[in-house]
């Protein structure tokens, strides 16, 4: 595959969930070879999305410089869901091969047990700036082929979680010039540093079945569901729990026409 070739770029950057499907039979030299190809931050975004499985032989494969440059261009939320595969002995080359500007962050990433509410979360939910308007927000909504119900959470320019989208008060006519910030609910998220069991005791949970996680500093992870901590909390091993990760990831299926168009550049047949 040409670098950066402009179909594939633009099919990874506008869908990198379906991107990632596309992907699910890929040899693992194709999948270094596509990653060493696509922006940092676009190969993250498509790599966050890989099954477990796959995620977990891939992270173990590549170059440790490589792994740092998506590590660092990724979101936090994908930069967890990267860091939750990567096992615990490849820490130290990555950190190695990484800039000494990046080290910080890359260290707070490391150190999120792995039975913290953060090694569950997942990307299954919209992120929306705060400072976008109601009225340009619901036209995106209304041109999007995505029509998979997910939570809309606010973020702010530093990326810090500032509550979830009261959708019926941005449809509405008079609010449409006013800023998605003003529609903020407030919904208290979880520590990604919690421990699973801490955290199913949270009060949050009487009103809601998933729930915004944020470290430290306030920034978005991801979301969590209920009902996957408590499948977290009543497995024995972590080894267990992925197994029905696994599971789940590959009972999706193949997609749409897009997926035909993509194959065929990379030069694959079904």
């Amino acid at each position: 595959m040409p670098e950066h070739d402009p179909l594939v770029l633009q099919f990874a950057s506008s869908r990198p969930q379906e991107m990632a499907a596309v992907l699910s039979n890929a040899d693992l030299s194709e999948l270094c070879e596509l990653l060493q190809a696509l922006p940092p931050g676009v190969g993250a975004s498509v790599a966050a999305h890989l099954a477990s499985w796959q995620l977990t032989t891939l992270l173990g494969t590549l170059e440790p410089a490589l792994t740092a440059d998506l590590l660092i261009a990724a979101r936090t939320d994908e930069a967890i869901a990267l860091v939750s595969h990567l096992h615990t002995s490849l820490y130290p080359a990555v950190l190695e091969a990484a800039p000494k500007r990046a080290h910080p962050d890359l260290r707070e990433l490391f150190n999120f047990p792995a039975h913290s509410v953060a090694a569950f979360a997942t990307t299954e939910f919209i992120r929306v700036s705060a400072a976008t308007l109601c009225g340009d927000f619901a036209e995106q909504l209304a041109n999007s082929t995505d029509n998979k119900p997910r939570p809309v959470l606010v973020v702010d320019a530093q990326g810090r979680y500032l509550g979830r989208l009261n959708l019926q008060a941005v449809y509405a006519r008079k609010n449409r010039s006013r800023p998605l910030a003003d529609f903020a609910l407030s919904v208290s998220p979880l520590n990604g540093l919690t421990r699973v069991e801490s955290a199913l005791t949270a009060r949050q949970w009487l009103n809601h079945s998933e729930l915004p996680v944020v470290d430290a500093r306030h920034r978005l992870l991801g979301i969590v569901t209920r009902a996957a901590l408590e499948r977290a909390a009543g497995n024995t091993t972590a080894r267990e729990y992925n197994l029905e990760q696994l599971l789940t990831e590959l009972a999706g299926g193949y997609l749409n026409a897009c997926a035909s168009v993509v194959e065929s550049v990379l030069g694959k047949s079904r």
